[in-house]
């Protein structure tokens, strides 16, 4: 399932930044047509007003061609002297009014039937090309637009000369543009392709990194349900033999079943104390879970947390040893922080042999308040030291000394909702030492906005 999620992930970013090369290849080339017609446009048709003004004097040799139209015959005064071949020694100068036509443009003149009478100098085409695009010029409705010929691509623009007759017609040669373009969209598709390339790997890495929390939530779900189902298994199916036992015997006084119906009571006990963890923790995950903070003097609730513990340890005999600070006061949930004390010494209690020691100390600094749980049991392998707050854990996988393995994963979320830290430093047959600090005075502002 989450193969085919980071699939779908790498392909959707992939095609998301493809789709974007591809709009920017062809906005460009969209735009850079637009500009070229525009630039075209504008400046052939002053080159057409210039001609008729007699501004633009850019002539050929014009023996070879029919004379233009009498009434047409040159389009200006300054045209007809120009349209004279000059004499061999070329010592007849341009008007002063003349003009050189820019690189790539050329224009023409037609009579009325369509043959060419003028030509402008420097035509970069064959005459048999530039008899052609002006027939194609003139067999276009439109009076202006691009056409190909050969490797050729030229802009015209074309005006009538009334009422002489015949037709000017302005040539832009689009090839050196048309070249420059094609060369830039090359390149843009190839960084283009390049880029897609790419992007595919960064998907795939970005798409993997997207998907790994969602793969480990659903992971820890799975192992949550698997967990507890474990755990509610086990009392319920002590609780099932002992009432098979009862129900075996129902002529048996409810004195002579104590045992059974003690082991019954105490495993709906248990089971009960999982369901409300369980629920503690769904709570937790859903930012339902909320603390009731006030006031609270640390070292009352510490001293008050303790008390109900001190009968096992000494019926285990192991020496309970307390060290408060004289007044350690702080903002905070009075319940949830007993919860968390019992936690630690209900903890400390199963994994201590009988006469070890379990120490707790309560001190302060500037800022925070700190509590330490020591004990001199088992300790634990550094390995399990960044895993014992996870739900369900547990260093003995045999779950023979008790517990579901949520304790410390609740005292954490308590602890780390008050704006403190929870660690753990452990030493294998040396013992255990949790350390918690909490701020003091301070409300952890975050926590209060949930």
């Amino acid at each position: 399932m989450f193969q085919r999620l980071h699939l779908k992930l790498t392909l959707l970013n992939a095609a998301i930044l493809l789709g974007l090369f591809l709009s920017l290849i062809i906005g460009i080339y969209i735009f850079a047509q637009l500009e070229m017609s525009f630039n075209a446009e504008n400046i052939t048709s002053t080159i057409i007003t210039k001609i008729k003004t007699g501004q633009v004097v850019d002539q050929s040799n014009t023996d070879s061609l029919p004379p233009c139209p009498a009434k047409n015959a040159p389009l200006n005064v300054s045209m007809v002297h120009d349209l004279v071949p000059p004499p061999p020694d070329n010592t007849i100068a341009p008007p002063a009014n003349s003009e050189i036509l820019g690189p790539g443009l050329f224009y023409v003149q037609t009579t009325p039937d369509g043959n060419i009478c003028f030509k402008s100098s420097r035509i970069p085409i064959f005459q048999d090309d530039l008899s052609s695009i002006t027939e194609k010029a003139l067999a276009t409705s439109s009076p202006f637009g691009t056409l190909e010929h050969n490797s050729y691509r030229f802009f015209f623009k074309k005006e009538a000369l009334n009422p002489q007759g015949g037709t000017v017609i302005v040539f832009k040669d689009y090839s050196p543009e048309a070249t420059l373009l094609r060369i830039l969209i090359t390149a843009l598709t190839a960084v283009g392709l390049i880029g897609v390339l790419l992007s595919l790997i960064a998907s795939y890495i970005m798409a993997k990194r997207a998907v790994w929390p969602i793969e480990k939530a659903w992971q820890q779900q799975r192992d949550f349900l698997a967990d507890a189902s474990h755990e509610l298994r086990t009392p319920l199916a002590v609780i099932q033999t002992n009432l098979d036992v009862v129900f075996d015997n129902p002529e048996e006084t409810v004195l002579s079943q104590h045992k059974w119906l003690n082991n019954i009571r105490e495993e709906s006990i248990s089971m009960a104390q999982l369901v409300d963890s369980l629920l503690f923790l769904a709570r937790a995950d859903s930012h339902q879970q909320m603390l009731d903070r006030h006031h609270i003097a640390l070292n009352d609730i510490l001293a008050q947390a303790v008390a109900p513990f001190e009968p096992v340890a000494n019926k285990k005999s192991l020496l309970l040893k307390i060290s408060t600070a004289a007044a350690v006061n702080l903002i905070g949930d009075e319940i949830r922080l007993k919860q968390v004390i019992a936690i630690l010494i209900d903890n400390a209690i199963r994994h201590t042999s009988s006469g070890g020691t379990i120490s707790l100390n309560l001190t302060k600094t500037i800022f925070s308040a700190v509590l330490t749980v020591a004990d001199s049991g088992e300790g634990m392998e550094p390995q399990h030291l960044n895993k014992i707050f996870d739900r369900f854990y547990q260093v003995d996988e045999s779950r023979a000394k008790g517990g579901s393995g949520l304790g410390l994963a609740i005292a954490k979320w308590i602890i780390e909702d008050h704006g403190g830290t929870i660690t753990v430093d452990s030493t294998p047959g040396f013992g255990t030492k949790f350390t918690i600090q909490l701020p003091l005075e301070k409300i952890n502002e975050k926590a209060l906005l949930r």
